[in-house]
């Protein structure tokens, strides 16, 4: 297998995810094993290869979403990003949108915004309603792509159809 990029991470990382959700440091020893427990990086943010937004009550949302690749290529590479969204109602910004990696477990960061707007979408009447797109860091000059879901959800108040 080949990846060429996988979105690494590490158990701190899972330890300021918890401390972010307000577990205390008693519940993240019990979890973690571990006897000392670090809450200073506390974030909801992990480094995972997806995007997730939960849309507030005003129908619109931005979300800025940050993330670092780890090159697991035999050499040095570069990759472009490519973002497939719908045609209305998200907007999604890469930056950088080429990252370059000098050789084998090199890193680049990147970030995400995503801005989505509901205001004009059609009526739910199953309580939700979802957009989704798509972030795909293609290699340049190679055959390696990266694929990351961006989805976004509400969840309605508004009755089941025939309710």
């Amino acid at each position: 297998m080949d990846p060429g990029l996988i979105y690494d991470i590490k158990p701190q990382d899972y330890i300021n995810y918890l401390c972010a959700m307000n577990y205390t440091r008693h519940q993240i020893q019990i979890f973690s094993k571990k006897s000392e427990i670090y809450c200073s990086n506390a974030t909801l943010d992990l480094n995972y290869p997806s995007f997730m937004l939960v849309l507030n009550n005003t129908n619109t949302t931005r979300s800025t979403f940050q993330r670092v690749l780890t090159n697991v290529g035999t050499s040095s590479s570069s990759y472009r990003a490519v973002v497939d969204t719908p045609p209305t109602g998200m907007n999604v910004v890469v930056q950088p949108s080429v990252i370059s990696f000098e050789g084998k477990y090199s890193t680049a960061k990147f970030e995400v915004t995503v801005d989505v707007d509901i205001t004009d979408a059609p009526p739910t009447y199953y309580g939700y309603f979802g957009n989704c797109g798509y972030l795909s860091w293609f290699e340049v000059n190679g055959s390696h792509v990266v694929r990351s879901p961006i989805v976004s959800a509400i969840a309605s108040s508004r009755p089941p159809l025939g309710a």
